[in-house]
């Protein structure tokens, strides 16, 4: 098992930019970036990185590998939603990365806010990505064990979506399952929200 650390603020920049390659072909960013694949890869690391900067300065984690390939975005219990900081934070790099289509998706992220758990208290696994040069090492199981091990320890849930089907077996493996299916926004991809108990 790769070994986990929390973030700095010098690994930012490369934070954003495994999350930015690890989603890459995501369908919701796909469908956001209306498949501007060169628009993506300008903007997406500034935007990931600017994410995880507003993570690390509340009560969430970033962690990372040894190696910088992948990266979790945890919000702690309670803290799952945007303060208006965060948001005008990430604000500027959400609009280079995508343009007169952040509308839509501010639209669309609260129409999610809305279907996210409001109790127990619970992590919120906001952002996993593994760079795919650094896929296949078990990565992305250690960035979930670093929280689900607290959260087994301490009787606190967890929570996610997933936003590719085919992840849902790797999600399920740690102790996740689907309570249900969330269309992101009028004609955009299918979201599976997921739930874990603590062991």
């Amino acid at each position: 098992m790769p070994t986990i650390r929390s973030a700095t603020p010098a690994d930012l920049p490369q934070v954003g930019k495994a999350l930015a390659n690890a989603f890459a072909d995501d369908p919701i960013w796909t469908w956001l970036t209306s498949h501007d694949e060169q628009r993506y890869h300008r903007g997406a690391p500034g935007f990931f990185e600017a994410d995880a900067r507003s993570i690390l300065s509340g009560p969430g984690q970033v962690l990372v590998d040894e190696n910088l390939g992948g990266a979790a975005l945890w919000c702690a219990p309670d803290h799952w939603r945007s303060t208006v900081g965060q948001t005008l934070r990430i604000a500027p790099p959400a609009f280079r990365l995508l343009g007169a289509r952040l509308p839509r998706a501010l639209a669309s992220l609260t129409a999610m806010e809305r279907e996210h758990p409001k109790d127990p208290p619970h992590w919120y696994l906001s952002i996993l990505g593994t760079d795919p040069s650094h896929q296949g090492r078990g990565v992305g199981s250690a960035l979930i064990h670093a929280v689900t091990d607290r959260c087994d320890e301490e009787g606190v849930p967890a929570y996610l979506e997933s936003s590719k089907e085919s992840n849902i077996a790797f999600y399920a493996r740690h102790g996740f399952e689907v309570t249900s299916e969330h269309r992101f926004a009028k004609g955009g991809p299918m979201l599976w929200l997921m739930w874990r108990d603590p062991r």
